[in-house]
């Protein structure tokens, strides 16, 4: 597909109109947007008129869906970090990491965070390559947290085969093997390796759940900063463009959402 007549987000004073978003993983597989009404990228918000109170009034309103649509924004980024950079170089391990409250209070969010980063930067030293993306996990009832993760690049970890206690039988989970993890001291470890890029993308992406909808100016997900993302472009077609500009043959999945008023395209499409 041509991009030519796509304009790059490059700086936030960027100002144009778009009904197509189109993204580029690293081995050339797109997903591409479109919407038939045109969204504006750049343009100053206008004021809402009748002054403060009102802008007050406005924000409340919306305060809600705003919070849902940040949540939803942040599973997209872990999944398109996890997937993009998954490409690049292949991740290696799936982990969970618990707390022991008599080292950790495992409900207090700003403690466990506090730990984690200690112990990742612990970890960087040790493995100065390791490439990570961890998401935090409330239990719905209790509201203790743990966290899930994808790691590569750890060549100094010690892993153990996970046995039963009380058997003594090796533990497996889907025909694979589990592992405790001696380096991580804070609580509980399991470790399996990573077989199948899109599912494991998806997966950690959904321990991103509503009971973290009111963590305002906190951290929601952990990466390292050598990762990547995926090349974002806008343009401005009419569908009949669109479609005429795609390869039909490279066409993985399509969807079409069609209402009163509008209607959306959403494609994914192979290099």
């Amino acid at each position: 597909m041509d991009v030519s007549r796509y304009k790059s987000d490059t700086s936030h004073l960027t100002i144009f109109s778009y009904n197509t978003k189109v993204k580029t993983y690293a081995n050339g597989d797109k997903n591409i947007e479109f919407h038939s009404y045109v969204n504006n990228k750049g343009f100053p918000k206008e004021k809402v008129k009748g002054g403060k109170q009102k802008d007050k009034e406005e924000i409340e309103k919306s305060r809600e869906y705003q919070r849902f649509k940040n949540l939803y924004r942040t599973k997209q980024a872990i999944i398109e970090l996890a997937y993009h950079n998954g490409i690049i170089e292949a991740w290696e391990y799936f982990v969970t990491l618990t707390f022991d409250d008599k080292k950790v209070n495992a409900n207090n969010y700003d403690q466990v965070s506090e730990n984690l980063a200690k112990w990742l930067n612990n970890m960087k030293h040790q493995n100065p390559n390791m490439r990570y993306i961890l998401a935090p996990e409330p239990h719905p009832k209790s509201g203790r947290i743990h966290f899930h993760g994808i790691f590569a690049n750890v060549p100094n970890w010690k892993l153990t085969e996970a046995r039963n206690p009380h058997t003594g039988r090796l533990i497996k989970r889907n025909g694979l093997q589990i592992y405790n993890l001696a380096n991580y001291k804070y609580g509980y470890t399991t470790v399996s390796k990573v077989t199948n890029l899109e599912a494991v993308s998806v997966y950690i992406s959904k321990y991103i759940t509503k009971e973290l909808i009111n963590l305002c100016y906190k951290k929601r997900y952990w990466c390292s900063k050598v990762l990547e993302r995926p090349t974002m472009e806008y343009a401005d077609f009419d569908e009949e463009t669109l479609m005429f500009n795609i390869d039909k043959d490279k066409i993985k999945e399509k969807f079409e959402k069609t209402t009163m008023n509008s209607k959306s395209i959403y494609l994914k499409t192979t290099s």
